[in-house]
């Protein structure tokens, strides 16, 4: 009785396991699964902070809108900075000592402005007439004023070309033209490869 209860254990076992062939195959196809689901996963996300790029946009025109009313003047706002005079939307300093900025009312913002598409890269609030940091809104080939731009670095193509087409309806995103760099509130920083992460929104002409 013993030999045979054994017996029908082991036979009980080997029904319930695996061969070794059988867990390959298996993990064969999970790794197929998971290699198909993975690029619609990296788009959403992708999608994502776009959205949340546009959002914080939205947010800053409003917050630089408010500030100006209030003092005036355009802000200069980068926030990676140390120096106090470049956090107007959050910080009241004129002159690097704690002086008050005339008429502030901040802050301006609920918190800290961030760069959205990759955390931690440079990002800068500027009033310029510098003619790289103009923007062509109607298309024509020709700057139209000075602008209170936004900067944010390290934005690839893909990403850029996403954010243009939901500010400026370009279509660059689906004709996979250039257009997008140039013309309208979302443009590339100058030219050249070492700009070419470099995207800019203009907020505003001044």
């Amino acid at each position: 009785m013993k030999h045979n209860s054994s017996t029908a254990n082991a036979i009980k076992s080997k029904q319930l396991g695996f061969t070794l062939m059988e867990m390959i195959g298996v993990m064969a196809v999970i790794a197929i699964l998971a290699s198909a689901a993975a690029p619609p996963i990296f788009e959403a996300i992708e999608d994502a902070k776009v959205s949340a790029y546009v959002q914080e946009i939205h947010e800053l025109k409003l917050a630089a809108a408010r500030y100006y009313k209030d003092t005036g003047k355009w802000p200069r706002h980068v926030p990676t900075s140390t120096n106090s005079t470049y956090h107007n939307l959050m910080v009241s300093d004129v002159d690097g000592k704690g002086g008050a900025i005339p008429g502030w009312n901040g802050p301006y913002l609920d918190r800290e402005l961030t760069h959205q598409i990759v955390k931690g890269a440079n990002q800068d609030v500027i009033a310029t007439a510098d003619a790289n940091y103009t923007c062509d809104l109607d298309g024509d080939g020709t700057r139209d004023g000075t602008f209170l731009v936004y900067r944010a670095d390290n934005i690839s193509d893909k990403v850029a070309e996403k954010i243009s087409n939901v500010i400026d309806g370009d279509g660059g995103i689906t004709t996979g033209d250039n257009r997008w760099q140039a013309a309208g509130k979302i443009k590339r920083y100058g030219s050249g490869s070492d700009h070419a992460n470099i995207l800019l929104y203009c907020i505003t002409t001044v």
